[in-house]
């Protein structure tokens, strides 16, 4: 990646950035953690923006209802963890179960909080809440970048932010999603 010159301010959607890091058999959830916030860094710099889709005590509520649905078919067992606790699943399996993930993404909320990285959780979906962050710190920055890969992302920076030039979504999409 080629960081612009000026101010810039990256927002990342947090469901994306869970499969950006390997995870290693054998390591603590907490070095796990840093590797994220090690990883965020590294990539973007300083002034980074976190969001994660919430949980809803409502699923039947839930805009997600179908694909948790679909997700939880794939049986994964609900497993204690804390800082210290050393993987003994892999990530696919661990975050297949919406406890485990809940439980990580606070484990990772408070690894970040505590890198100085604004981290949020929404409500539910947090696409809309990413999207109307990036225009509302555009103003203020030279470039302002939305990391995903979720098409309504895309569909909602196209309709809300047309008229903020400074705003882009810079994802080359796989040739197999490319549809």
């Amino acid at each position: 990646d080629v960081k612009p010159e000026g101010s810039q301010y990256v927002v990342v959607d947090g469901g994306h950035l869970l499969h950006k890091i390997v995870w290693r058999q054998q390591t603590t959830f907490v070095a796990i953690a840093d590797r994220y916030v090690e990883y965020l860094n590294n990539k973007y710099g300083q002034d980074i923006a976190v969001f994660f889709d919430g949980f809803p005590d409502d699923d039947k509520k839930s805009t997600k209802n179908c694909e948790r649905l679909r997700r939880a078919t794939h049986f994964s067992p609900d497993v204690m963890f804390h800082e210290e606790t050393v993987l003994q699943y892999t990530k696919e399996k661990l975050l297949a179960n919406e406890c485990n993930k809940k439980r990580f993404i606070e484990l990772l909320k408070k690894a970040l909080q505590k890198a100085n990285i604004c981290v949020q959780q929404a409500v539910e979906d947090a696409d809309l809440t990413i999207v109307n962050t990036a225009i509302s710190v555009a103003p203020r920055c030279d470039y302002v970048r939305v990391v995903g890969e979720d098409i309504h992302l895309l569909v909602l920076l196209t309709v809300l932010a047309s008229t903020h030039s400074n705003v882009s979504f810079p994802k080359v999409w796989k040739r197999e999603n490319a549809r």
